[in-house]
């Protein structure tokens, strides 16, 4: 039988330089399902989803995807399994957007095989679906920081995996294409049934289009569970540290506000 979960971390510890990060984190992501990552500033978001992609090496603990565990697997097959998003990213070449989003699928490449007419094709068409398409042939570090992010998601679908992970995506763009980037993650992940994980600062967001939530306050785990169970004034106001309101909407969402 299949496993459901996807991604398993399991008493996950990390340090830099002897400062506790992370501290006996568990949590599992199963498929289909978006899992919202959230926490304060400093809180090992970051250095979360950076174990979960083997970047970082736990030194307690580990990540597994189906049973495997992450460590135990080469560069080139977790970029066959996961799709990173980070927070940032300036190149040193002046690689234009067409040519970042085709560097999606350079590790499933032969070696010294080139990109072919038909990948540059599929490259244009992720470019196109997030609606910049006319940005193809612009130098990757002359744009804005919202259309950098863009086209970062635009390279993530080119890769085509089965595991999706994304730092604060939205943290640069406008009121609009926040929604428009969260709108094509939870149309991509229920459409190839993803398994996707998504830090965000901001919880309205995260009520509107994830289906589980991980918490972090410190470094340690502070909840995980269902949507339902996390948007709660408790759960928020512990984990932030303040008064928290949840009102709705008259529809299926809500709205967190200051308490």
């Amino acid at each position: 039988m299949e496993r459901t979960d996807l991604v398993s971390v399991v008493n996950l510890d990390f340090d830099y330089a002897h400062k506790q990060v992370l501290r006996d984190v568990n949590f599992e992501v199963k498929r289909g399902t978006i899992c919202g990552l959230l926490g304060p500033n400093a809180s090992g978001k970051s250095t979360l989803l950076k174990c979960i992609n083997g970047v970082l090496k736990p030194r307690g603990g580990h990540v597994s995807i189906c049973g495997t565990e992450v460590g135990s697997l080469s560069r080139s097959k977790i970029a066959g399994l996961m799709a990173v998003v980070p927070q940032q990213m300036t190149v040193v070449f002046a690689f234009t957007a067409l040519e970042m989003v085709v560097m999606g699928k350079a590790a499933r490449l032969e070696r010294f095989r080139l990109p072919s007419r038909k990948d540059y094709l599929e490259a244009r068409r992720c470019l196109d679906d997030l609606g910049i398409g006319p940005l193809w042939r612009r130098r990757f570090n002359e744009l804005s920081g919202g259309e950098r992010q863009l086209v970062l998601l635009a390279r993530a679908m080119f890769q085509d995996t089965t595991i999706l992970l994304l730092d604060e995506p939205t943290s640069h763009l406008d009121f609009k294409n926040q929604f428009m980037i969260m709108d094509k993650v939870h149309d991509i992940t229920r459409a190839k049934n993803l398994t996707t994980v998504i830090s965000l600062h901001d919880p309205n967001l995260a009520a509107r289009y994830c289906t589980h939530m991980v918490m972090l306050k410190e470094g340690h785990l502070h909840f995980e569970g269902s949507r339902c169970e996390a948007i709660h004034p408790d759960v928020l106001g512990g984990m932030y540290g303040m008064n928290v309101m949840i009102e709705s909407t008259g529809r299926s969402d809500v709205v967190v506000l200051p308490g």
